[in-house]
């Protein structure tokens, strides 16, 4: 599985940026490359991020935690 990340400098949060972004590279990961499926892994209690993931149609898939910290495991298949 490939993973979508997206991290901005705090200036330009809450713009609407990683929403496009991450908007734009599920689409081409979907349509031009044909990739299965993306996902995203978020530190638990990153509610920002865990926003842009859902916007982009992706669900929570399970939690896991790797060296002490908690993740949250969002997934997307393509359609």
């Amino acid at each position: 599985m490939v993973e979508l990340g997206y991290d901005f400098r705090s200036d330009f949060w809450h713009q609407g940026y990683a929403t496009e972004a991450a908007l734009a590279v599920r689409d081409f990961a979907f349509d031009v490359l044909g990739l299965p499926g993306l996902i995203s892994l978020i530190r638990v209690g990153n509610l920002a991020s865990k926003r842009v993931a859902e916007k982009v149609g992706m669900k929570l898939a399970d939690d896991f935690t790797r060296y002490e910290t908690r993740y949250w495991r969002y997934a997307i298949q393509r359609p």
